[in-house]
């Protein structure tokens, strides 16, 4: 804790600004020995931190100056939720990339994911009616990309009931979807595809069926989760057929080969944007486990989608974002930042707290120093996008957890729940600020001093440059250090 405390003298009695008070020195999307112009996001502590907007302003960025960019998404599937803006409408996006509504854009849904047929036609039409009845990018669906099935949430339904486990699932069937490729047998986008299909649909209806029926349900009568809708039976095997051709017919149009385009395009001038899902603090390795996810959450994910194509070395910006003076997650980990639920409330409210995907309350936590320079660590971060810089209250100090002890001693976090258990957070109070001096800031100067002096304890803390920062919910509530 040394560090903090150096950190701490530097930046608020010192007055030093570590640089964050001016543009960065060189352009960042252009470094040295880099894939110019690529850029991936990923969510620094536990998902919703704002990925889609942040993801959607780069790539309109890059179309100010290119004909297209590629918009990638890689790992998870219908559990990720990322919300986007279209004029007055709000739309919650799930498998397909915020870049969907860009024009030029090309948003592939890579073979990383797991995808659920039926919910992405439901997805492409939410799209199609705020987009004059198209989709406005051109979408690609890697018919490498697994599938997600209602067998899959069915069967995973089934666990919970008979464990009465799996309390932090969205119950989107994600973990045995990707389960059936570490089994060796998952049905890819093109077995869907292709012209004869139904038999091995079959078979894994069937499959499934006894797997169901192994815990003691019948897969036929378990309702499962669906986009946009209420919950409903599978139904009988002829009925997972009908449901699934509808979807096949729709879906077909984007299901496509992707490797030979994505090499080709890599190996051009072409601007990438790569959009994780979920967060590095949801990885099946760097979580509080058991709470996590199971697909890979850090940019190590985008070399295996993409098939070794794309090297996440070699991308020339490597960005996290998290809120700023907080942190929230939804599920069962209990981190040692918990914060007190009179401010945790009123930040629920004020900042819509609120899951895209499950609309469960989040969790507010105290922003945790030694749990998000580990995950910066772990997931290779340069760069940082703080967003929420005016959930600030005044006469309200900034509360900050600097450091871990247990058993009296310092120690370090570690992605286990167990030992998390045992931890006695040490907190520090930060300077708050007028969040009505945010309004119309454009660059770092603009910024209060207070704001800055966060944003440079920040820097240094976590060992990252500051890309951009939010000032608000709304698309042009932004400031830029590029």
């Amino acid at each position: 804790m040394d560090k903090i405390k150096n950190i701490y003298q530097a930046v608020y009695k010192q007055n030093k600004f570590f640089g964050v008070n001016r543009p960065l020195q060189n352009n960042p999307f252009l470094a040295k020995g880099k894939r110019p112009n690529s850029v991936a996001i990923c969510g620094g502590a536990f998902g919703d931190e704002g990925k889609g907007r942040v993801t959607d302003e780069l790539t309109a960025r890059f179309l100010k100056r290119s004909k297209n960019v590629v918009h990638y998404r890689d790992n998870g599937g219908s559990n990720a939720g990322h919300t986007v803006e279209i004029g007055d409408i709000k739309l919650a996006l799930h498998q397909l990339g915020s870049g969907v509504f860009i024009k030029n854009s090309t948003v592939i849904s890579g073979k990383g994911m797991v995808i659920h047929p039926i919910d992405m036609v439901e997805e492409i039409n939410q799209v199609k009616q705020v987009s004059q009845g198209r989709v406005p990018s051109n979408l690609i669906i890697d018919e490498m990309a697994a599938l997600c099935l209602d067998t899959h949430r069915a069967f995973e339904y089934a666990i919970s009931w008979s464990t009465k486990g799996y309390k932090a699932s969205t119950g989107r069937g994600i973990s045995q979807a990707y389960a059936d490729i570490l089994y060796r047998h998952p049905l890819r986008m093109r077995d869907l595809a292709r012209a004869h299909w139904k038999k091995a649909f079959r078979k894994h209806y069937q499959f499934y069926q006894k797997l169901t029926q192994g815990l003691g349900l019948e897969l036929k009568d378990i309702k499962v989760s669906r986009l946009g809708k209420d919950p409903q039976k599978i139904g009988s095997l002829a009925t997972f057929i009908s449901k699934l051709e509808k979807a096949r017919v729709e879906l077909k149009l984007f299901i496509k080969p992707c490797h030979q385009f994505l090499s080709k395009a890599w190996g051009s001038k072409t601007p990438f944007v790569f959009e994780k899902a979920q967060a590095i603090g949801l990885d099946k390795y760097w979580a509080a486990y058991p709470d996590c996810t199971v697909s890979n959450c850090t940019f190590e994910g985008i070399r295996t989608s993409t098939e070794g194509i794309v090297n996440p070395d070699e991308i020339a910006v490597k960005a996290a974002v998290i809120k700023t003076t907080y942190t929230s997650s939804v599920g069962s980990r209990i981190l040692p930042s918990h914060m007190h639920e009179k401010l945790a409330q009123k930040i629920r409210i004020d900042a819509n707290e609120y899951g895209a995907t499950t609309s469960r309350p989040r969790d507010i936590h105290y922003l945790d120093i030694p749990l998000i320079s580990y995950l910066m660590r772990v997931g290779k971060v340069d760069y940082l996008v703080p967003t929420h810089l005016d959930i600030v209250y005044p006469d309200t100090p900034i509360k900050v957890c600097v450091g871990y002890k247990k058993d009296g001693e310092i120690v370090e976090y570690r992605p286990d729940q167990k030992y998390l258990l045992g931890i006695k957070p040490v907190f520090m109070e930060l300077p708050t600020w007028d969040k009505t001096a945010l309004q119309g800031a454009k660059k770092p100067s603009d910024l209060p001093k207070e704001a800055l002096q966060f944003l440079a304890f920040l820097k240094k803390a976590l060992n990252v440059e500051i890309l951009m920062a939010t000032t608000g919910p709304k698309r042009h509530q932004t400031v830029k250090w590029f």
